[in-house]
C-alpha cells in the first residue's frame, strides 16, 4: 500500500471528496441511492462537502449547516 500525504489544503480536500464520490456513483449498490437522492445537484452537493471538510480538517469555517 502506498503512503498518502496529509490533507493540508482545499485542493487536497477536493481530491479526496471527488475520488470518494466518483467511486460511490459507480458502485452498483450505493450509486443508485446517492444518484436518486442528489439527482442533478452534484455540483452543489460536492461544494457543500468541500466546505464541510474544509471546516473540519483545516479549521477554515466555510460551512454552516
Amino acid at each position: 500500500m502506498q503512503a498518502q500525504n496529509d490533507i493540508l489544503s482545499l485542493t487536497d480536500i477536493k481530491l479526496l471528496v471527488d475520488t470518494f464520490y466518483e467511486r460511490i456513483q459507480k458502485n452498483e449498490l450505493l450509486g443508485p441511492i446517492f444518484n436518486e437522492r442528489i439527482k442533478d445537484n452534484w455540483p452543489e452537493h460536492l461544494d457543500k462537502m468541500y466546505r464541510f471538510w474544509q471546516t473540519v480538517l483545516l479549521e477554515e469555517y466555510t460551512y454552516g449547516g
